[in-house]
């Protein structure tokens, strides 16, 4: 998109805040900073309203377009907020319920696109992982040749012709890079094995082009997901499964709808509670376990899916499912989301899966499920920090789900 239209797509969303800031407590990123004094936010630009947050960005990049504000350090402290935004849709989900409905994300992405056009974004860290994607279709600086290293021994046949099996397994970037996340990718396909799915993965994957429109280069998500595009065109699955909810959310979201004609894209824990519900995929009794589930913000509030993953964890014999103070609509980000994985914020006070450990310690529970890379990641992380290794364990809901196979 030009400069001046995405300019004024986002004057015509901003204008639409009334600013009655009441996106201000369903924010995560305004509850670590807690309007701190400076707030980040570009000096002048705001007329005295200084705060980190929602309506506080949306308001500073209003100004900005309005004044066609073009100095390169009030753009960058520009970027500095507007990038650790998690885009995780907890104040347009009260925007809409409460206010006016306004499109922040939608602001803040073409917002991003333009500080891109103008040089100044995306974050210094994120630069060398949009390299990575460029050259090599991912943003970890994998060759096609390691990106396959995670499934040696499991079998998994590659779906290289049309039609060769109904399903196609979508692994995502972050599986074969993290450890962590590669023990989800080999779970899910353990549960898919038992179940009897026919399913394989490409060969050469490439990502689905969700890091990209998140760090602004709106040029290269486009490239990747025309390439995806082609190979769903060209294997002809019935089905794409994902293990991401980004990977998720941008196929069957912001992908042309016709980009995945003829395929139903399902997250994993949708696919999985439909084998349970039709009887191949059943578990035993192991010892009793009280869990806690999260919900991962591009599965719950962007997409709505909340019943399927616990309808999994309930048909787990032994395992007691509990809930946070906040879940599902109200379920408090992990901190991974809109590009925040490949940047550095550091000096953030707060980490946002430190305060949702804390949350998990409440509910007496002794594992947090997840079913997101990015959250398994960080709220283990957050566990290490926080240093309650012994009281509370983070596992994804396919691992758990591996070790009470019937």
């Amino acid at each position: 998109m030009e400069n001046e239209e995405l300019k004024k797509t986002i004057k015509e969303i901003a204008s639409s805040c009334i600013r009655c800031r009441i996106c201000l407590p369903a924010c995560p990123l305004y509850e670590i900073t807690q309007a701190s004094g400076d707030g980040g936010v570009p000096a002048g630009v705001m007329e005295g309203e200084v705060h980190r947050g929602a309506s506080g960005i949306l308001q500073a990049l209003y100004h900005i377009v309005k004044w066609e504000v073009d100095d390169k350090e009030i753009l960058t402290e520009l970027r500095d907020v507007l990038y650790s935004c998690a885009t995780c849709k907890n104040c347009q989900v009260i925007c809409n319920k409460s206010s006016t409905g306004v499109k922040l994300l939608d602001a803040f992405h073409k917002a991003r696109e333009m500080l891109v056009e103008a040089e100044v974004g995306p974050m210094p860290a994120q630069r060398k992982p949009l390299e990575s994607l460029f050259r090599y279709g991912n943003p970890y600086g994998m060759t096609p040749q390691e990106r396959t290293g995670w499934m040696a021994g499991l079998g998994v046949p590659f779906f290289t012709r049309p039609g060769e099996y109904e399903c196609l397994l979508f692994v995502g970037c972050t599986a074969p890079h993290d450890p962590r996340v590669g023990e989800m990718a080999k779970a899910v396909v353990k549960l898919l094995k038992k179940a009897g799915v026919s399913f394989g993965i490409m060969e050469e994957e490439a990502c689905c082009g969700s890091p990209a429109r998140n760090m602004g280069d709106e040029l290269l998500f486009e490239e990747l997901s025309q390439k995806n595009a082609e190979k769903f065109k060209e294997l002809a699955p019935k089905a794409v499964i994902t293990l991401s909810p980004h990977c998720y959310h941008t196929f069957g979201g912001e992908y042309p709808r016709e980009a995945v004609a003829g395929s139903m894209v399902w997250h994993y824990t949708q696919f999985l509670a439909e084998l349970v519900a039709s009887g191949k995929l059943s578990f035993k009794k192991g010892a009793d376990l009280s869990v806690v589930y999260q919900d991962p913000c591009y599965l719950g509030r962007h997409n709505e899916i909340y019943s399927e993953p616990r309808e999994v964890l309930k048909s787990i014999p032994g395992v007691s499912l509990e809930e946070f103070g906040r879940t599902k609509v109200n379920s408090l980000c992990c901190g991974g989301g809109g590009g925040r994985m490949w940047s550095d914020f550091s000096a953030e006070e707060e980490r946002m899966g430190n305060i949702r450990i804390r949350e998990g310690l409440e509910t007496g529970a002794g594992v947090v499920v997840t079913a997101c890379p990015f959250c398994l990641i960080n709220l283990d992380d957050a566990v290490k920090s926080v240093g309650t290794e012994e009281k509370l364990q983070v596992k994804d809901l396919a691992g758990l789900a591996t070790e009470h196979i019937d």
